[in-house]
């Protein structure tokens, strides 16, 4: 068997248990009758589909990174579990309770399931990534991360600001550009200014705080999965972005605590807006030295 085709097998075991461990958990934790009566069955004939398109991408995403490391399996599962779990089921859970005013009737209890739900999907998916991963050789390419505490926490909370950033610029110029957002989360079709939005956004200390912790989360996420890589400047931009990318492709999903126009709303606007911030933390992460107080940044 040539080495194309074993790879090629190999991707698709990927994305057939992603969709395995994605399904299983609705299985071991049922979906409540309240929300399976708020599925539209005109939205959920493309749930399928949706899911294998989702399996691709996520699966392209990590085959990548496997790829490129050199951890030991131990280590490599270990760590994937960790920053998994920041990524996808801690985010959303947080995100899900921050907005919880805008899921009217929809117990907490929902959201608690749908968090145990992405967090055994997450360590089983990691699991057998760590399992068919190869540990490479070193080579040319190999950096190596930030030995330094100081340096680590310099750049991730200069992460968290970035987020926040690109969380308010991408959340008002593509999410809020559509009237079923606005109604579903202020009530209202009014489309205030970007500056009027903003002014606001600081203002409220609770939101300022909640997206800057989120921030610093998403930065944590980025040092472990950069800390895999074992690769050039341009490959770990590609695979960090298409890795946070996954963050937001999996809005595609029908479900029934969204609308279909918030729901692709929040797909293209959280892809988008994570794909960048997987590169930057990516280039942010390559660089040995960010200077602070006006010092020279070294590189």
């Amino acid at each position: 068997m040539n080495k194309t085709l074993k790879s090629s097998l190999l991707f698709l075991s990927i994305v057939l248990v992603f969709i395995a461990v994605f399904i299983f958990p609705s299985i071991a934790l049922p979906i409540s009758d309240q929300l399976l009566k708020m599925m539209k069955p005109d939205e959920m004939k493309f749930f399928f589909p949706l899911l294998l398109l989702l399996a691709f991408y996520i699966s392209f995403s990590y085959w990548l990174l496997i790829q490129h490391t050199n951890q030991n399996k131990t280590f490599l599962f270990l760590k994937l579990s960790l920053a998994n779990f920041i990524l996808y089921p801690l985010m959303g859970f947080s995100e899900l309770l921050f907005w919880s005013n805008a899921f009217k009737g929809i117990e907490t209890i929902e959201f608690i399931k749908i968090f145990y739900r992405f967090v055994l999907t997450f360590v089983l998916f990691s699991s057998y990534l760590a399992i068919i991963s190869k540990r490479t050789t070193s080579s040319a390419d190999q950096r190596k991360t930030s030995k330094s505490f100081k340096q680590i926490m310099i750049k991730i909370l200069l992460l968290s600001v970035i987020y926040f950033m690109i969380y308010n610029l991408f959340g008002y110029f593509v999410a809020w550009q559509f009237e079923a957002t606005r109604v579903f989360y202020s009530g209202s079709t009014e489309m205030k200014g970007f500056l009027s939005v903003m002014l606001q956004n600081l203002s409220d200390l609770k939101f300022l705080f909640f997206q800057i912790f989120r921030g610093m989360l998403f930065g944590i996420a980025g040092y472990i999965f950069y800390s895999f890589l074992n690769c050039s400047r341009n490959k770990s931009l590609l695979i960090m972005a298409l890795i946070f990318g996954g963050f937001g492709f999996q809005i595609i999903l029908p479900n029934p605590l969204f609308p279909e126009m918030v729901r692709i709303s929040h797909f293209i606007e959280t892809t988008s807006s994570m794909l960048v911030f997987g590169a930057i933390a990516a280039y942010i992460f390559s660089r040995k030295k960010i200077g602070i107080a006006g010092k020279k940044i070294q590189v």
